[in-house]
């Protein structure tokens, strides 16, 4: 990765003959947009989008993924990795937080075991589970002393897990693993809510302003051990919750990129921005899906799960609506994360087979079809997903005889009502935090994970994720883990629909910025070419 460097003094003038101009002092900042304030900034308690990404920028941790997405070492500068590759020996480099303060294996262990504390609100828990007595700490069986996290000294930090992970240091690289200050989270337990001498961070960047529901500005962290790669001084990033708004802003030049993950391109917009040839394409290991929640009556039924998902005719909805050359999802599981060609599960709008599990299921519950139940679909404030919620109503209505109601509610009330089951029925999606299938398939293994929106369980599932442990044949992992994603698309707690192309336009002058395998966008690699700036002035 290229280095840049930002000219911060002015050369002095040479005198040889005549005087030279000295060159431009550039104070290098970008405009993004994106759909709301985050949940939270503390990297703890971190799991949706838009929180990741300020959890990037603020904080770092001890492997990042470099631009080929492979984990590279960050605030670690070793790792020891023991022959049965289950105990990890991490020695930190020595760095600092933005107050000054050492950054220390302490904070590591702290924040850790922060997250696996039974009354921690941790969205991502579950992630920290192949640590050795993780799991039990985090449900109350075990004591947190017990759990195989250990700073030995100031600067390093043992970490034991319960098993072999092969991908455990991709795991680490999300930044849920990234610490936060012990001693000012013990003092100051509100730091993260506002910019103030508080709020104390680790990464290429620091919070100057925030402005709720309108903007928030970010300014380089002169600290940051790796600063000197850190080109941009400021990042301004506005709320901005329509996609037609942001795209006219982005041709006044009022931001420099939009587009995932960031904020959606509208949908409107995209066949010109083709033509245009402006338009970034890449798979990501994202899938948007219909959640049913089945402890409620009438998706308490697989068969009037599995009917409505078999209508869906996810090529139609790539096609008409997204036209990004989606791959309709005829499984859970992206192409992206498995290192073999996707089998598919079903047949795209496979109408008469979803008739007759409609027909079946309605026998199973005891009612006609005039009986069926009034059906609410809630989905997001965004413009593409009223889309396809509408594309899903017809498509219902047409095969099924069922009109849905639709209903579009706060990005954050949506959240709140899936970790909660205050739902029937909802438009939503998933990213992967790492490269692996395992990070999708053991969100369902207990249904009390906040991101099992279903609230599925199934033991013969969870046997199989306890299996796919045990094996270090690769071969054998992925067969097994196959096996998992059968029985789940035998059930069918959610129906896929597509697994995303990840599109964004970008100003020619933006430098350097682009998405990682997994999705994640690291704004700190970005530089302003200037020369190229002035051009187009």
């Amino acid at each position: 990765m290229k280095k840049f460097f930002l000219i911060l003094g002015v050369l002095p003038f040479l005198a040889i003959g005549c005087q030279k101009k000295a060159p431009p002092v550039y104070h290098d900042r970008i405009n993004i947009n994106i759909v709301s304030d985050p949940a939270t900034l503390d990297p703890r308690k971190g799991g949706d989008l838009v929180s990741s990404l300020f959890h990037f920028l603020f904080f770092d941790g001890l492997v990042r993924l470099d631009d080929e997405g492979k984990p590279s070492p960050s605030l670690a500068k070793h790792i020891e990795i023991s022959e049965d590759q289950t105990v990890y020996t991490f020695t930190l480099h020595e760095c600092y937080w933005s107050d000054g303060t050492p950054i220390t294996a302490w904070d590591f262990e702290k924040s850790w075991k922060d997250i696996l504390h039974p009354d921690f609100p941790a969205m991502s828990a579950h992630l920290l589970y192949p640590i050795k007595n993780a799991e039990g700490a985090k449900k109350g069986i075990t004591s947190l002393s017990e759990v195989g996290i250990r700073s030995l000294d100031a600067r390093t930090l043992e970490v034991t897990l319960a098993h072999p992970v092969p991908y455990f240091l991709e795991i680490v690289s999300f930044c849920v693993f990234f610490p936060v200050n012990a001693e000012v989270d013990h003092s100051h337990p509100d730091w993260d809510q506002a910019s103030s001498k508080h709020f104390v961070c680790s990464g290429p960047f620091l919070l100057k302003e925030w402005k709720r529901n309108n903007e928030i500005i970010l300014k380089k962290n002169p600290l940051y051990f790796k600063a000197d790669g850190v080109a941009l001084e400021e990042i301004h990033i506005h709320m901005v919750n329509s996609e037609s708004t942001s795209l006219q802003m982005y041709e006044k030049g009022e931001i420099d990129i939009l587009g995932q993950p960031l904020l959606p391109l509208p949908t409107d917009a995209i066949p010109e921005l083709k033509k245009k040839g402006e338009l970034f394409i890449h798979p990501v290991p994202a899938t948007t899906f219909c959640t049913f929640n089945t402890e409620s009556f009438p998706f308490n039924n697989k068969n009037i799960r599995k009917a409505f998902a078999y209508t869906i005719n996810r090529r139609q909805i790539v096609q008409n609506i997204t036209q990004l050359e989606e791959i309709p999802a005829l499984g859970a599981i992206a192409p992206v994360l498995k290192k073999s060609e996707a089998i598919p599960f079903y047949r795209d709008a496979d109408v008469e087979t979803a008739k007759a599990h409609f027909k079946q299921g309605l026998e199973e519950l005891g009612i006609t079809a005039k009986e069926f139940p009034r059906i609410k679909h809630i989905y997001s404030t965004a413009e593409s997903h009223r889309k396809i919620a509408q594309a899903l109503q017809q498509q219902w209505f047409e095969t099924l005889g069922i009109m849905v109601e639709l209903e579009s509610i706060d990005k954050k009330i949506l959240m709140q009502n899936l970790k909660t089951g205050s739902y029937q029925m909802a438009l939503t999606f998933w990213m992967a935090q790492y490269n692996d299938p395992m990070n999708i398939l053991e969100r369902f293994k207990y249904k009390d994970n906040v991101k099992n929106y279903p609230n599925w369980e199934n033991e013969a599932y969870k046997e199989l994720i306890n299996r796919s442990f045990e094996t270090t044949s690769d071969e054998q992992r992925a067969q097994i883990l196959h096996e998992a994603e059968t029985i789940f698309m035998e059930e069918m707690p959610l129906a896929p629909i597509f697994h995303w192309n990840s599109a964004y336009i970008k100003k020619p002058y933006i430098k350097s910025f682009s998405l990682v395998p997994i999705g994640d966008v690291f704004l700190d690699r970005v530089y302003i070419d200037h020369e190229t700036k002035g051009e187009l002035r």
